[in-house]
């Protein structure tokens, strides 16, 4: 007697042999799988003279001392909780091999018709800058996923979903094989310093977008009860991002139909079951990449876009012209629009959408507002239990007022807010203390990796049987890499005997001068020297240089006793209008600082430029003065030689003074730079969502304002 969805198999007449029927669960068809042996991989970085100095291999927990007590913060996998809970577990002396694996869909062909599935691997034990970047020691494809083609008399029966499911788990498992062997007893290897280490290979951290998510930890997916991989919230509840509830185990996971269906699982065996050490709902990681582009692009940009709309082709275009005001330098061209048209929304609709004349496009506004504070939260390359808190908290906001727009949009809109996306906010900063700072789990990096992979297909193969040819290709460029990583070692050895170096800014501007005596900035693009009559002359109707040479006279006499410099010949300085050569402009300013994210140096490259590529650009930055910090446009940079805040947008306003009010300060006293866009009149908007640098620099400057940071 035949079951619902048996398969029957007819061979050609010629073959003598009898049609057969088999039940589906049982029906065997052959797909093709490639992959690379993982521990191998492992070993062989564990061996390269250049990476091996980099690992660290024993958890460590920082703090840093702030004036009163140490305060923890984290950023890679092995300073963050997961990491140390593993290696609590294991015995005396072992140490965890961690691995970061990414496996996701990509189209190779531009209709989509041609697809590969590669599978990225990724060791924990490396930091980020290595580990994420393209070079030896970055991301190796380590597997080619077979792709079940859908029949349509199957598509969405639930055998036909379980029988996808067993295909890829079956064919994951060949890749996890050399881990799983190692995972329970460890094995010991002989690293680079010649001593024996007892390692214990685990997963640690799963990158994969919400539908390769369920697959990974055979969750039914969207339409489940249960559609949360990592949580077990009723699909209803899916909004309410204010409620915890418990989390997902392996446990759960392996008990079987009645129960599995109970918790919205596949009764398929899940391949990461046989590493040990390894909890795929643990290791499943939120995703920057998607919640950032899906969420905003899909949901609050377009329900912004249908508010302006409906206010009039006026506001309109007063929207688009509000755009057009930012900098030249942010461009709208590339993968990342809809980033940086995140960024600028609100400077640009405040004055659109006010509370009064439009209050639900206000609310709307408040909730990006808060949306974008989250995002800022999330990227910062550092966490401390103050930013994770205040993470936490913005969450909890943005979800609040989310939810008060929805409910006030119900009647009018039958938009459903009830999806996964949104959801998984609620695990963002658990993730982050339980696996380091998002960066170590963002899909970004492995994404970037399937441009090569399309170039390889488009160029490089005949079209017929891919994978081999793809993956042989990539071998090829990990080869090259390693080849031109050795070469540019050598050269850098033999440059260290050469007694004079290009200083390496001069690679960036031509003709720079060199401030000795102060790391912090440094001036370019230097133009002929001058004197102050002829520089008074050629802008005798800016008010700005309108007696310049006295007001400079007494700016450096004031500046000159103020950092305790004597005065020449101890007199004032008086500096006279046809003295030649006492002035030099320079059209770019090169500015180093500490950022307040991670307390490292990074650097601002900053413009004063009457004709930029055509353009006139005058930068902004954060200025120190004697009592406080302002923003400040910079309107002439040289050198001389001597013998207010809205109600809940969060917006940081600052006012220009008159151009015959512009004051002279050393460049030393530039901070970094900064973002700032016209609101009409002599007021200005600060952008402070350029950067999580910015956007902690900002909020410090509300704070001492005394303003208040509405959420």
């Amino acid at each position: 007697m035949f079951q619902l969805d048996d398969i029957r198999c007819e061979y050609h007449p010629s073959s003598g042999i009898a049609p057969e029927v088999h039940a589906f669960h049982t029906f065997k068809r052959q797909f093709e799988l490639h992959y690379r042996n993982l521990w191998e991989w492992a070993t062989d970085l564990l061996h390269d003279p250049q990476l091996f100095p980099h690992m660290v291999f024993d958890v460590q927990r920082f703090s840093k001392f702030d004036g009163k007590t140490f305060v923890n913060f984290l950023d890679e996998p092995y300073t963050a909780e997961a990491f140390w809970n593993i290696q609590s577990q294991l015995p005396e002396g072992a140490k965890p091999l961690a691995f970061i694996l990414y496996a996701d869909k990509t189209k190779l062909s531009s209709f989509g018709t041609t697809r590969g599935y590669p599978v990225v691997a990724r060791l924990t034990n490396l930091p980020t800058d290595i580990r994420n970047g393209q070079g030896i020691g970055g991301g190796y494809i380590v597997g080619w996923l077979p792709i079940v083609k859908e029949k349509k008399d199957h598509a969405g029966k639930p055998s036909w979903v379980n029988f996808k499911n067993a295909i890829w788990h079956e064919a994951f498992l060949k890749i996890l094989s050399p881990l799983a062997s190692k995972s329970s007893s460890g094995q010991w290897f002989e690293c680079l310093d010649s001593i024996q280490r007892w390692f214990f290979p685990l997963i640690l951290i799963l990158s994969a977008d919400y539908e390769e998510q369920c697959v990974m930890s055979l969750t039914r997916g969207i339409k489940s009860l249960w559609p949360c991989p990592v949580c077990l919230v009723p699909h209803v509840d899916l909004l309410d991002t204010l409620k915890t509830y418990p989390s997902r185990t392996s446990n759960q996971s392996q008990n079987r139909e009645t129960t599995l269906k109970q918790y919205g699982l596949h009764d398929v065996q899940n391949t990461f079951w046989s590493v040990a050490l390894t909890c795929v709902h643990q290791a499943l990681s939120w995703d920057r990449l998607h919640f950032n582009g899906g969420l905003y692009r899909d949901h609050l940009w377009a329900e912004l876009q249908k508010v302006i709309a409906s206010l009039g082709r006026a506001k309109v275009a007063q929207m688009d012209h509000n755009y057009k005001a930012f900098p030249r330098c942010i461009s709208f061209t590339d993968g990342s629009v809809y980033k940086d048209i995140s960024k600028m929304v609100i400077f640009t609709a405040h004055a659109i959408m006010t509370e009064d004349e439009c209050p639900l496009g206000y609310l709307l506004l408040h909730c990006i507002r808060l949306f974008l504070e989250v995002d800022m939260y999330v990227v910062l390359e550092v966490h401390t239990t103050d930013t994770i808190r205040a993470g936490q908290h913005a969450v909890q906001a943005f979800s609040t007022y989310l939810q008060q727009y929805i409910t006030k949009t119900a009647d009018e809109s039958n938009k459903n807010w009830n999806f996964p996306k949104l959801h998984m906010s609620v695990h963002i900063f658990n993730n982050i203390k339980a696996k380091g700072v998002t960066c170590n789990y963002n899909m970004k990096p492995n994404e970037k990796m399937h441009g090569s992979l399309k170039e390889s297909y488009l160029m490089r193969t005949n079209f017929r049987d891919i994978a081999p040819q793809i993956l042989r290709i990539n071998h090829w460029q990990v080869i090259t890499k390693s080849i031109r990583r050795n070469i540019s070692n050598f050269d850098e050895y033999q440059l260290q005997n050469v007694d004079y170096v290009l200083d390496e800014d001069d690679f960036l501007v031509d003709d720079l001068v060199i401030s000795n005596d102060s790391p912090h900035v440094k001036l370019g693009s230097r133009q002929a020297p001058q004197t102050f009559e002829s520089l008074e002359n050629t802008h005798k109707s800016d008010s700005t240089f309108t007696n310049f040479c006295i007001k400079l006279n007494e700016f450096l006499t004031n500046f000159l006793l103020a950092i305790q410099l004597p005065l020449p010949g101890r007199k004032r300085v008086q500096l006279k209008t046809n003295d030649k050569g006492h002035i030099t402009e320079c059209h770019f300013l090169k500015v180093n600082y500490e950022a307040l994210v991670d307390w490292c140096q990074h650097t601002d490259y900053l413009r004063c430029n009457p004709k930029f590529f055509g353009a006139s650009r005058f930068d902004c930055a954060f200025i120190q003065t004697t009592n406080k910090i302002i923003f400040g446009r910079l309107l002439f940079v040289f050198k001389c030689t001597l013998d207010n805040t809205d109600k809940h947008l969060n917006i940081f306003h600052v006012r220009a003074k008159l151009c015959a009010q512009a004051e002279f300060f050393s460049v030393r006293a530039i901070i970094r730079g900064a973002l700032l866009v016209p609101d009409g009149g002599n007021d200005y908007l600060v952008v402070d969502t350029v950067d999580t640098d910015m956007f902690l620099r900002v909020k410090a400057l509300h704070l001492e304002a005394g303003h208040i940071v509405c959420v």
